[in-house]
């Protein structure tokens, strides 16, 4: 049995598709896109364990995913905080690294005070849009891998 491409690649694609269904596959990737654009850099990775862990998802195919749509996270930051603060009637105070270093030489303590308001915009942004998407995409894949059983139990 020699080295060839169709056998390097069958090694290297055994682990992520290890006794997973194409829903369970769906529901990672979804996952993984959840909380990828979650507003606050730095933690996803520490996110997509603790959702593979809890809910027996694929951790390879999540960080896979992760990695691939980081852009996304950068793409959704502002409007997420933008959302936040129509969700609480305000206005976005320190959008801008000159607005922050501005802040910063008035006030250490408020400019923190005003970024962690900011950060709580973005993750209400974030729970208003893309939870409530993501569930429903779970919801539609499931009823969609469901419709295709049925279909092909009936062949």
């Amino acid at each position: 049995m020699g080295l060839t491409f169709q056998n390097i690649f069958q090694k290297i694609k055994k682990p992520f598709q290890q006794g997973l269904s194409a829903s369970e596959v769906t529901k990672a990737i979804i996952v993984s896109l959840l909380f990828t654009v979650f507003p606050v850099f730095g933690v996803t990775t520490i996110l997509l364990t603790l959702m593979a862990i809890k809910f027996k998802l694929n951790l390879p195919i999540m960080v896979i995913v992760s990695y691939l749509a980081t852009p996304l996270q950068f793409l959704f930051f502002l409007p997420f905080i933008h959302i936040g603060e129509t969700i609480f009637n305000m206005h976005h105070t320190l959008l801008s690294a000159q607005e922050i270093k501005n802040a910063f030489d008035v006030s250490f303590w408020k400019t923190i005070q005003d970024l962690l308001l900011e950060l709580i915009c973005g993750l209400s942004g974030w729970l208003f849009i893309a939870f409530p998407l993501s569930i429903f995409s779970i919801f539609i894949s499931n009823k969609i891998f469901k419709l295709i059983q049925n279909q092909n139990a009936t062949h």
